[in-house]
């Protein structure tokens, strides 16, 4: 006779709680699971403590359900939820924070939901804030909102996707886990998005979440204003690094037809513009806390949230960057340009010495102790005494050319002796005010894909001329200049191309781009040139409007003709290169350019290039 069969395991579920550091929640939460509605014998828990300081205990009378206490070292919650489902001997697991408060009959309805729905999906049981909290200011602003979990945009007993996976109060089949591998604790070393993140995955095989709100769990955790805004910029870190896992764009909230560059560049914008109004709004949240606990008026709870849901994105838009473009905008928003950097200036001439003498006066006038400056004047074959004077000051390093190689060549020249980490181009008719260069860097730094970086003038193309009223001595210029720092106090708008009247380069965009094209020597579109190209290779351009420079205006009808007809000529030269269909200042086609591939190799000009053979006597 054959043995009889094992009878079948009555185990139906294992609750699995990571937890670290928090022993008082521990003991509540059993406490609770010690009313369980569900017979003992049907499930287990499952405790793991992730590195706490002082390890958990389990004291007291044994508990009538099995009851296990895993350690490791810490290694977040994404970890500890692995090794507790690694040991879990159930069909079903349920997830549950350290910090819930579960109604007695709360794992009895995850089973029997699982019952009643035999499709793949996860259960999800609701999860507000514990009763005893509801007197706070700040959890009454966060309860029956979206602002942490949106519950109020679920629907009972339907199904909803992968954003709603959250381990809360959630049990799905420990065959599941096991199929998609679990959570990705590599990647999620923290108690936030680890959770949708398995979700995402866990609806590519087939699952859904099914919402029961009758499965009631409470929340004990009084969580403030800057908890919140904490929250909210690890949001960003972790879903930025759950999109460079999938790279599926609605992780990041992009829209559909937006391009993923122009959505982060509007990120970027949202850092700049509203990390003043965040500042703000905690000091105004921190008034709230301090309230006596009661029920806030209904206009206080409607705007505090409406308030709290707008500026919470700022701090998300910044974790986004940090990760995507690896930078933080609050370090130059909130502290400046980093000082004591060296910023090198490549200013061209030929002949005009009255204006390079300007030109030097002006930068020294303008200097400022937290940023250093080198220096470097390029003489491109002057005949009036300006190479002379420039050999004699001590503050210039000075390359001098026998004869007119033209503006690129001469840029490229002084790309090859700058020791900066960040270049300007300047020409020698263009005089600096006070303060431009302090400014012109924050605007840089403050995007870690900001690429070239110019200003407004009184001379300029691509929409950087601004009128310049009254006189243009240097006092009064800088007078207008100064007002208009405080008017468009770190305002910028973007821009494709830009003038290299004043164009200020990052390092690693020189590194990347090489130098000017001397296809378009001896000057003309060179700079539109250049500044495509960072901006083809995906970094930002902008102008920034609150620096204003004067530049002077030609000498003579003759002069203004003749460059012209320049322009004219290299225009055509710069539609050829870039495969542009119109006429002459018809920028339409770039918009095409930026819908194709380019390689850095495709971007790169060499400063070494073969010299032009055009007659560079203009």
């Amino acid at each position: 006779m054959k043995p009889d069969a094992a009878p079948p395991s009555p185990l139906e579920l294992s609750v699995v709680v990571p937890t670290h550091g928090r022993p008082e929640r521990v003991r509540s939460l059993l406490e609770l699971i010690d009313l369980q509605t569900l017979a003992p014998e049907r499930f287990e828990v499952i405790l793991v403590d992730d590195g706490s300081p002082v390890p958990i205990e389990l004291a007291g009378s044994p508990r009538p359900y099995a009851l296990r206490l895993l350690r490791q070292d810490n290694a977040g919650p994404a970890a500890a939820r692995n090794r507790g489902t690694a040991q879990a001997r159930a069909p079903l697991v349920l997830f549950l924070n350290d910090d819930a408060l579960p109604a007695a009959d709360v794992f009895a309805k995850h089973v029997a939901a699982h019952r009643e729905h035999a499709g793949r999906v996860a259960v999800l049981g609701s999860f507000p804030f514990a009763s005893h909290l509801s007197d706070r200011p700040f959890v009454q602003v966060l309860s029956d909102s979206d602002l942490l979990f949106d519950f109020p945009g679920l629907r009972d007993r339907e199904l909803h996707d992968w954003t709603f996976f959250w381990t809360c109060n959630i049990s799905l089949p420990r065959a599941a886990l096991e199929a998609v591998g679990g959570f990705d604790s590599e990647r999620f070393r923290e108690a936030i998005v680890e959770d949708v993140e398995l979700g995402y995955r866990l609806q590519q095989a087939g699952y859904r979440v099914l919402y029961r709100a009758d499965i009631a769990c409470e929340h004990d955790h009084d969580m403030g204003p800057d908890a919140y805004f904490r929250r909210m910029h690890r949001l960003g870190v972790n879903l930025a690094r759950m999109y460079l896992a999938h790279g599926d764009r609605r992780i990041l909230w992009c829209p559909e037809t937006l391009p993923m560059s122009e959505h982060l560049a509007r990120l970027q914008a949202t850092c700049e513009n509203f990390r003043g109004v965040l500042a703000m709004t905690l000091e105004r949240m921190a008034s709230l806390e301090s309230q006596p606990p009661g029920p806030l008026p209904a206009d206080v709870l409607e705007q505090t949230r409406t308030l709290t849901r707008r500026v919470g994105f700022v701090p998300f838009c910044r974790g986004v960057l940090e990760v995507l473009e690896g930078h933080d905008p609050f370090d130059v928003l909130d502290h400046g340009p980093p000082r004591g950097r060296t910023t090198s200036i490549v200013v061209v001439s030929r002949d005009a010495l009255d204006q390079t003498r300007r030109c030097l006066e002006a930068l020294r006038a303008a200097r400022e102790e937290d940023h250093p400056t080198q220096l470097v004047f390029v003489d491109n074959g002057s005949t009036d005494g300006s190479a002379d004077f420039l050999a004699e000051q001590p503050d210039v390093e000075l390359i001098r050319n026998s004869e007119n190689l033209g503006a690129p060549r001469a840029r490229n020249q002084g790309i090859a002796r700058c020791r900066g980490e960040a270049v300007v181009f300047m020409d020698n008719d263009v005089m600096v005010t006070p303060g431009w260069l302090g400014r012109m860097l924050y605007h840089l730094t403050v995007d870690g894909k900001s690429g070239c970086v110019s200003c407004l003038a009184d001379r300029a193309a691509h929409d950087q001329e601004i009128e310049l009223p009254g006189p243009t001595d240097p006092a009064s210029v800088a007078a207008f200049a100064e007002q208009l720092a405080i008017d468009k106090a770190r305002q910028c708008r973007p821009a494709g191309l830009l003038s290299s009247f004043v164009l200020m380069v990052r390092r690693e965009v020189l590194d990347l781009l090489g130098g000017f094209d001397e296809r378009f020597s001896p000057w003309g579109f060179e700079d539109d040139d250049y500044s495509l190209r960072a901006s083809l290779a995906g970094y930002r351009n902008r102008i920034a409007l609150d620096v204003f420079v004067r530049h002077e205006a030609y000498a003579g009808r003759a002069k203004a003709e003749a460059h012209t007809e320049l322009l004219r000529r290299n225009w055509r030269r710069f539609a050829d290169k870039w495969q542009l269909p119109g006429d002459y200042g018809d920028y339409t086609g770039l918009d095409a350019l930026h819908e194709r591939t380019h390689t850095p190799a495709s971007l790169h000009v060499p400063l070494e290039s073969p010299a032009s053979t055009e007659p560079l006597a203009v």
